[in-house]
Protein backbone atom coordinates (compact mmCIF):
# COMPACT_ATOMS: atom_id res chain seq x y z
CA UNK A 1 0.00 0.00 0.00
CA UNK A 2 3.02 2.42 0.77
CA UNK A 3 4.64 1.83 -2.75
CA UNK A 4 1.47 1.57 -4.22
CA UNK A 5 1.65 -2.28 -5.22
CA UNK A 6 -0.99 -4.65 -6.30
CA UNK A 7 -1.28 -8.08 -6.42
CA UNK A 8 -0.34 -10.12 -9.79
CA UNK A 9 -1.03 -13.45 -8.43
CA UNK A 10 -2.88 -14.93 -5.91
CA UNK A 11 -2.78 -18.86 -5.03
CA UNK A 12 -5.20 -21.52 -5.89
CA UNK A 13 -7.47 -21.92 -2.87
CA UNK A 14 -7.86 -17.52 -2.41
CA UNK A 15 -8.55 -17.23 -6.15
CA UNK A 16 -11.93 -18.78 -6.61
CA UNK A 17 -12.97 -17.78 -3.11
CA UNK A 18 -12.63 -14.09 -4.16
CA UNK A 19 -14.25 -14.45 -7.38
CA UNK A 20 -17.11 -16.15 -6.14
CA UNK A 21 -17.39 -13.59 -3.32
CA UNK A 22 -18.44 -11.14 -6.95
CA UNK A 23 -14.91 -9.65 -6.73
CA UNK A 24 -14.01 -7.41 -9.83
CA UNK A 25 -11.09 -5.21 -8.53
CA UNK A 26 -8.45 -5.15 -6.50
CA UNK A 27 -10.40 -2.95 -4.30
CA UNK A 28 -11.59 -6.40 -3.03
CA UNK A 29 -7.90 -6.83 -1.65
CA UNK A 30 -8.79 -3.84 0.71
CA UNK A 31 -12.21 -4.81 1.49
CA UNK A 32 -10.43 -8.60 2.79
CA UNK A 33 -7.68 -6.56 4.76
CA UNK A 34 -10.79 -4.63 6.95
CA UNK A 35 -12.21 -8.07 7.44
CA UNK A 36 -9.46 -9.71 8.49
CA UNK A 37 -8.41 -7.14 10.88
CA UNK A 38 -11.77 -6.52 12.14
CA UNK A 39 -11.37 -9.99 12.61
CA UNK A 40 -8.73 -10.61 14.23
CA UNK A 41 -9.50 -8.08 16.69
CA UNK A 42 -13.19 -8.45 17.51
CA UNK A 43 -14.18 -12.09 16.57
CA UNK A 44 -10.83 -14.44 16.64
CA UNK A 45 -13.20 -15.92 20.33
CA UNK A 46 -15.87 -16.85 17.46
CA UNK A 47 -13.37 -18.84 15.60
CA UNK A 48 -11.44 -20.46 17.94
CA UNK A 49 -12.85 -23.67 18.34
CA UNK A 50 -14.25 -24.02 14.52
CA UNK A 51 -13.23 -27.28 13.38
CA UNK A 52 -10.65 -26.99 10.32
CA UNK A 53 -12.67 -29.34 8.33
CA UNK A 54 -15.48 -26.48 8.04
CA UNK A 55 -12.44 -23.93 6.92
CA UNK A 56 -11.07 -27.05 4.39
CA UNK A 57 -15.07 -27.64 2.88
CA UNK A 58 -15.18 -23.87 2.08
CA UNK A 59 -11.50 -23.84 0.10
CA UNK A 60 -12.58 -27.39 -1.57
CA UNK A 61 -15.86 -26.10 -2.80
CA UNK A 62 -14.70 -22.99 -4.19
CA UNK A 63 -11.60 -24.22 -5.90
CA UNK A 64 -13.90 -27.05 -7.13
CA UNK A 65 -16.97 -24.97 -8.46
CA UNK A 66 -15.03 -21.46 -8.93
CA UNK A 67 -12.19 -23.51 -11.31
CA UNK A 68 -14.72 -25.42 -13.29
CA UNK A 69 -17.69 -25.05 -15.00
CA UNK A 70 -19.43 -28.05 -15.06
CA UNK A 71 -22.07 -26.85 -17.56
CA UNK A 72 -19.69 -26.34 -19.74
CA UNK A 73 -17.31 -29.11 -19.14
CA UNK A 74 -20.87 -30.88 -20.22
CA UNK A 75 -21.01 -28.83 -23.47
CA UNK A 76 -17.97 -29.70 -24.08
CA UNK A 77 -17.95 -33.49 -23.51
CA UNK A 78 -20.93 -33.19 -25.98
CA UNK A 79 -19.82 -30.96 -28.47
CA UNK A 80 -16.28 -31.64 -28.93
CA UNK A 81 -14.89 -34.95 -26.58
CA UNK A 82 -11.37 -33.97 -27.46
CA UNK A 83 -11.70 -30.42 -25.93
CA UNK A 84 -13.21 -31.84 -23.05
CA UNK A 85 -10.24 -33.86 -22.60
CA UNK A 86 -7.82 -31.20 -22.90
CA UNK A 87 -9.74 -29.29 -20.40
CA UNK A 88 -9.61 -32.09 -17.80
CA UNK A 89 -6.03 -32.22 -18.55
CA UNK A 90 -5.37 -28.58 -17.91
CA UNK A 91 -7.74 -28.92 -14.93
CA UNK A 92 -5.83 -31.94 -13.11
CA UNK A 93 -2.63 -29.98 -14.20
CA UNK A 94 -3.50 -27.09 -12.32
CA UNK A 95 -4.85 -28.92 -9.32
CA UNK A 96 -1.51 -31.03 -9.02
CA UNK A 97 1.21 -28.81 -10.43
CA UNK A 98 -0.36 -25.43 -9.94
CA UNK A 99 -1.95 -23.03 -12.27
CA UNK A 100 1.41 -22.08 -14.72
CA UNK A 101 1.56 -25.51 -15.05
CA UNK A 102 -1.79 -26.40 -15.38
CA UNK A 103 -2.39 -23.44 -18.56
CA UNK A 104 0.70 -24.53 -20.03
CA UNK A 105 -0.09 -28.27 -20.07
CA UNK A 106 -3.80 -26.84 -21.52
CA UNK A 107 -1.69 -25.17 -24.23
CA UNK A 108 0.68 -27.71 -25.12
CA UNK A 109 -2.49 -30.07 -25.90
CA UNK A 110 -4.14 -27.58 -28.10
CA UNK A 111 -1.20 -26.78 -30.20
CA UNK A 112 -0.10 -30.30 -30.77
CA UNK A 113 -3.95 -31.04 -31.76
CA UNK A 114 -3.78 -27.37 -33.69
CA UNK A 115 -0.87 -29.13 -35.73
CA UNK A 116 -2.45 -32.78 -36.08
CA UNK A 117 -5.34 -31.28 -37.58
CA UNK A 118 -3.32 -28.78 -39.93
CA UNK A 119 -1.53 -31.79 -40.79
CA UNK A 120 -4.47 -33.52 -42.16
CA UNK A 121 -6.22 -31.16 -44.26
CA UNK A 122 -9.72 -32.09 -46.39
CA UNK A 123 -9.06 -32.07 -50.16
CA UNK A 124 -12.09 -33.48 -51.63
CA UNK A 125 -12.85 -34.78 -54.84
CA UNK A 126 -15.23 -32.40 -56.61
CA UNK A 127 -18.58 -32.99 -59.06
CA UNK A 128 -20.58 -30.52 -60.75
CA UNK A 129 -24.32 -30.68 -60.34
CA UNK A 130 -26.43 -31.77 -63.28
CA UNK A 131 -27.32 -28.40 -64.93
CA UNK A 132 -25.36 -25.58 -63.19
CA UNK A 133 -22.00 -24.59 -62.57
CA UNK A 134 -21.98 -25.60 -59.37
CA UNK A 135 -19.56 -28.16 -57.55
CA UNK A 136 -19.87 -30.20 -54.39
CA UNK A 137 -18.25 -32.58 -52.49
CA UNK A 138 -18.71 -36.06 -54.28
CA UNK A 139 -18.93 -37.51 -51.21
CA UNK A 140 -21.78 -35.83 -50.47
CA UNK A 141 -23.57 -35.66 -53.93
CA UNK A 142 -22.51 -38.57 -55.17
CA UNK A 143 -24.85 -37.82 -58.58
CA UNK A 144 -22.13 -35.12 -59.25
CA UNK A 145 -21.07 -34.87 -62.83
CA UNK A 146 -17.52 -35.93 -63.44
CA UNK A 147 -15.27 -35.52 -66.40
CA UNK A 148 -13.33 -37.91 -68.36
CA UNK A 149 -9.43 -37.55 -67.61
CA UNK A 150 -9.86 -34.67 -65.09
CA UNK A 151 -9.91 -34.66 -61.88
CA UNK A 152 -10.82 -31.24 -59.23
CA UNK A 153 -9.88 -30.80 -56.04
CA UNK A 154 -10.65 -28.44 -53.68
CA UNK A 155 -8.09 -27.75 -50.80
CA UNK A 156 -10.48 -26.86 -47.40
CA UNK A 157 -7.46 -25.40 -44.88
CA UNK A 158 -4.50 -22.65 -45.26
CA UNK A 159 -1.20 -24.11 -47.23
CA UNK A 160 1.41 -23.95 -45.32
CA UNK A 161 4.58 -26.02 -43.92
CA UNK A 162 2.38 -28.45 -41.89
CA UNK A 163 -0.07 -29.49 -44.41
CA UNK A 164 2.08 -28.87 -47.69
CA UNK A 165 3.26 -32.44 -48.05
CA UNK A 166 -0.56 -33.73 -47.93
CA UNK A 167 -1.30 -31.95 -50.63
CA UNK A 168 1.41 -33.68 -52.98
CA UNK A 169 0.45 -36.81 -51.53
CA UNK A 170 -2.94 -36.92 -52.19
CA UNK A 171 -2.34 -35.77 -55.93
CA UNK A 172 0.36 -38.20 -56.03
CA UNK A 173 -2.97 -40.74 -55.16
CA UNK A 174 -4.59 -39.53 -57.24
CA UNK A 175 -2.29 -40.13 -60.23
CA UNK A 176 -1.47 -43.52 -58.90
CA UNK A 177 -5.61 -44.83 -59.24
CA UNK A 178 -4.92 -44.02 -62.59
CA UNK A 179 -4.17 -47.31 -63.78
CA UNK A 180 -5.20 -46.44 -67.63
CA UNK A 181 -3.22 -43.35 -68.15
CA UNK A 182 -6.40 -41.06 -68.80
CA UNK A 183 -5.73 -38.53 -66.68
CA UNK A 184 -4.97 -35.39 -68.46
CA UNK A 185 -5.50 -32.76 -66.28
CA UNK A 186 -6.38 -31.63 -62.88
CA UNK A 187 -7.72 -28.34 -61.13
CA UNK A 188 -7.35 -27.58 -57.73
CA UNK A 189 -9.51 -25.14 -56.08
CA UNK A 190 -8.08 -22.57 -53.52
CA UNK A 191 -11.67 -20.86 -52.29
CA UNK A 192 -10.42 -22.50 -48.99
CA UNK A 193 -6.74 -21.18 -48.78
CA UNK A 194 -6.71 -17.95 -46.82
CA UNK A 195 -3.01 -18.02 -46.76
CA UNK A 196 0.12 -19.81 -47.73
CA UNK A 197 3.85 -19.77 -46.97
CA UNK A 198 6.94 -20.36 -48.89
CA UNK A 199 6.63 -24.19 -48.29
CA UNK A 200 2.94 -24.26 -49.88
CA UNK A 201 4.26 -22.05 -53.04
CA UNK A 202 7.32 -24.38 -53.46
CA UNK A 203 4.54 -27.53 -53.52
CA UNK A 204 1.99 -25.93 -55.69
CA UNK A 205 5.14 -25.25 -58.14
CA UNK A 206 6.81 -28.79 -57.41
CA UNK A 207 3.02 -30.14 -58.45
CA UNK A 208 2.75 -27.83 -61.73
CA UNK A 209 6.42 -29.07 -62.99
CA UNK A 210 5.14 -32.80 -62.30
CA UNK A 211 2.13 -32.42 -64.27
CA UNK A 212 4.09 -31.14 -67.56
CA UNK A 213 6.75 -33.85 -67.08
CA UNK A 214 3.91 -36.28 -67.30
CA UNK A 215 1.58 -33.65 -69.65
CA UNK A 216 -1.32 -33.21 -67.34
CA UNK A 217 -2.87 -29.67 -67.09
CA UNK A 218 -2.50 -28.01 -64.13
CA UNK A 219 -5.47 -25.76 -63.65
CA UNK A 220 -5.85 -23.29 -60.34
CA UNK A 221 -9.45 -21.62 -59.71
CA UNK A 222 -10.87 -19.31 -57.38
CA UNK A 223 -6.94 -18.39 -56.11
CA UNK A 224 -7.49 -15.22 -53.41
CA UNK A 225 -5.34 -12.19 -54.15
CA UNK A 226 -3.23 -12.68 -50.85
CA UNK A 227 -2.16 -15.94 -52.04
CA UNK A 228 -2.02 -15.36 -55.52
CA UNK A 229 0.38 -12.52 -54.51
CA UNK A 230 2.88 -15.38 -52.80
CA UNK A 231 2.19 -17.76 -55.77
CA UNK A 232 3.63 -14.67 -58.20
CA UNK A 233 6.31 -13.80 -55.88
CA UNK A 234 7.65 -17.61 -55.56
CA UNK A 235 7.59 -18.09 -59.20
CA UNK A 236 5.13 -20.47 -59.21
CA UNK A 237 2.49 -18.61 -61.72
CA UNK A 238 5.46 -18.60 -64.23
CA UNK A 239 5.53 -22.28 -64.15
CA UNK A 240 1.36 -23.41 -64.21
CA UNK A 241 0.99 -20.11 -66.78
CA UNK A 242 -1.38 -17.03 -66.32
CA UNK A 243 -3.98 -19.07 -68.89
CA UNK A 244 -4.01 -21.96 -66.16
CA UNK A 245 -5.74 -19.40 -63.40
CA UNK A 246 -9.22 -18.92 -63.46
CA UNK A 247 -11.96 -16.87 -61.67
CA UNK A 248 -13.84 -20.14 -60.92
CA UNK A 249 -13.82 -23.97 -61.24
CA UNK A 250 -16.49 -23.78 -64.81
CA UNK A 251 -14.26 -21.42 -66.63
CA UNK A 252 -11.30 -23.71 -65.54
CA UNK A 253 -13.58 -27.00 -66.98
CA UNK A 254 -14.13 -24.68 -69.66
CA UNK A 255 -10.65 -24.46 -70.98
CA UNK A 256 -10.01 -27.76 -70.11
CA UNK A 257 -12.79 -29.63 -72.43
CA UNK A 258 -11.15 -26.28 -74.91
CA UNK A 259 -7.25 -27.80 -74.75
CA UNK A 260 -8.60 -31.37 -74.23
CA UNK A 261 -12.18 -31.34 -76.96
CA UNK A 262 -13.92 -35.28 -76.75
CA UNK A 263 -13.54 -36.96 -79.85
Amino acid sequence: GLFQGVFDNGSLSKSPVNDSAGARSQVSNLAQAVFIILTLLFLAPMFADLPEAVLGAIIIEAVVMGMMDVGEMKRLLFVKPFEFLAAMAALLGVMTFGILAGVFIGVGISMVWLVAVSARPSIPTLGRKPGTHAFFDVAQHPDGEQFPGLVILRFDDGLFFVNADALEDRLRGVRVADVDDSLIGVILSMEGVNFIDTEGADSIRKIAEAGRAQNIDFHLARVKPDVMDVLERDGAIDVIGTDRIHDDIAAAVEEHERLHPAT
